[in-house]
């Protein structure tokens, strides 16, 4: 198998270097040929936009070289074209307006010298995109293929960071995108690409002419790998490891799944693809099942701003939100604290903590894609809300071996100590569902198999947990009665649902558990028995 890049490296510099290229290029045909020639683009961090971006760059620079073997190396001219290529994640919101200001207007300056259009420098970059734009047109006699990536870099960084400058920040980026809508004779392609999707900000008030292609079936696979795209080209990866951890090939390959793939960017298709950086850096560690996205840094701040919001209720598995929430997202509303929950499901559809599951007319319905953003996403919520230490000396595995064992007593301690790591500010006024979303979240942390308000023939068990041998039938009550919630397990069979799973010396535990909202923790704990003979 080749190297494998997972640093940015461009389309040109992996080819040359002679490393893993996944081939995409079948996607990049109906752009680049399509009557439409401005596109806009939303994927989360780690799927390939900037690499897509780069290949482009490549084939409008006439680079056919680079393309040998490649789907699109006999379907296209390879004609050269002027191209002007962003990526605002390099230019820097500043400590201040002018700082901003002049960072924009250098990238723009730099780009025009670097196809040979040199124009008088000035603080504005608007004006000097279209005297670039002109003068290509004028020295060329054809238009520039223009590629902005991470467009909402800037923007989003000044959001967080609470800049006071942001609405001047939106002025000039609403001047410089008119001068790309209205001067669509200069430009023969044009592709922005970024985190949401392109009319989620006001400044895009200057640019509605955009073929939005984020959730079009067509391009469902054409960001992330696919499975068939996994075993074609990590196959050798595959067959070299999949017996350090399961008895078969294909068993291996399914547990790659369970951990990677599960993204999906469209409602009116069923492809799924895996996250490349997690992929890559699986088979870089020997494939060892680890959660290489959150060790990446990726979309940290939706956790770190999550005081501002309950996203507790978003541990659950499934979520509902409308489809206008993904086209009128604006994310100045975190720092105002004006999300809607509809919102705040569009924003974790964005930064890649959730996705697409299905919908209907008027409705998106998303889940976690997988146990590595699942488990990504709550272990980055639980160590926002408790003490850093929590999870020192062992608790994790102290806790895991109490359930495989049935250990009731210690089970109870280290549930106990978990709840009480919590801060006050995040239970609020919902008390039962805050309880009920940390309790699931700890089982999700230790790689415990629980299933949150698991359904049965007469109603929702709170928490049901597999752990060994051990059954784990979980009813919570906030401020009642444990006796009353034991009772409830009993009367409505919550353990009947698992009778497939019975065999001699298996063991189920129904537990009713009171939490008290003053103490904010177990106040009371009932428990039965039983062992299969």
């Amino acid at each position: 198998m080749k190297k494998i890049n997972t640093d940015n490296s461009t389309f040109e510099e992996i080819i040359r270097n002679g490393e893993l290229y996944v081939d995409k290029t079948m996607y990049i045909l109906p752009l680049i040929c399509n009557a439409d020639h401005m596109f806009s683009l939303a994927r989360p961090d780690g799927f390939g936009k900037s690499l897509f971006s780069s290949t482009l760059h490549a084939l409008f620079e006439g680079k056919k070289e680079l393309f040998n073997g490649l789907y699109i190396e006999d379907k296209y001219s390879f004609e050269k074209f002027p191209v002007l290529h962003f990526n605002f994640a390099n230019i820097t919101a500043g400590i201040s307006f002018d700082e901003f200001l002049a960072s924009f207007s250098e990238a723009v300056y730099d780009a025009g010298k670097g196809i040979g259009i040199e124009v008088e420098f000035r603080k504005n970059p608007a004006a000097l995109l279209l005297k670039i734009l002109r003068g290509s047109m004028a020295k060329y006699g054809k238009g520039v293929a223009l590629m902005i990536d991470e467009f909402d870099s800037p923007l989003t960084t000044a959001i967080i960071e609470g800049k006071s400058y942001i609405r001047d920040m939106r002025s000039v980026l609403n001047d410089f995108y008119s001068i790309i809508k209205n001067n669509g004779e200069y430009i023969r392609f044009f592709l922005l690409s970024g985190g949401t999707r392109y009319n989620c900000h006001s400044i895009f008030s200057g640019l509605n002419n955009l073929n939005d292609i984020s959730m079009d079936p067509e391009f469902a696979g054409a960001f992330g790998y696919t499975d068939e795209e996994l075993d074609e080209y990590f196959g050798e990866g595959i067959d070299e490891n999949w017996n350090k951890s399961c008895n078969s090939r294909e068993g291996f390959m399914e547990k790659i799944r369970e951990y990677y793939d599960g993204y999906r960017f469209s409602p009116r298709s069923e492809m799924r693809v895996y996250n490349p950086v997690s992929i890559g850096r699986f088979f870089e560690s020997g494939c060892e099942f680890e959660n290489y996205w959150m060790n990446t840094g990726e979309t940290s701040s939706v956790v770190n701003l999550a005081r501002n919001f309950d996203l507790a209720r978003y541990v659950n598995e499934n979520q509902r939100a409308a489809k206008a929430a993904f086209s009128s997202f604006d994310l100045a509303q975190m720092m105002q604290r004006r999300f809607s929950p509809d919102s705040i499901i569009a924003l974790l559809y964005y930064s890649g903590y959730l996705t697409i599951t299905g919908g209907d007319e008027y409705s998106l319905f998303l889940s976690f894609p997988n146990k590595e953003i699942r488990k990504a996403f709550i272990s980055g919520l639980v160590s926002r809300y408790t003490e850093n230490e929590f999870f020192m000396d062992n608790w994790t595995g102290d806790f895991v071996s109490a359930c495989r064992s049935g250990n009731e007593n210690t089970v109870r301690e280290k549930l106990e100590m978990y709840f009480s790591a919590f801060s006050y500010e995040l239970v609020g006024k919902e008390k039962e569902r805050f309880f009920q979303s940390v309790f699931h979240a700890i089982f999700v942390i230790s790689g415990i198999h629980a299933v949150s308000e698991d359904r049965g023939l007469h109603g929702r068990a709170d928490e049901a947990v597999i752990a060994g041998d051990h059954l784990w039938i979980f009813e919570l009550k906030v401020d009642g009665s444990a006796e009353d919630a034991l009772m409830q397990v009993e009367q409505r069979g919550y353990a009947d649902k698992y009778s497939y799973l019975m065999r001699p010396g298996m063991t189920v535990h129904k537990v009713g558990m009171n939490f008290s909202s003053e103490l904010r923790n177990i106040q009371e704990w009932k428990i039965s028995e039983s062992t299969i003979r």
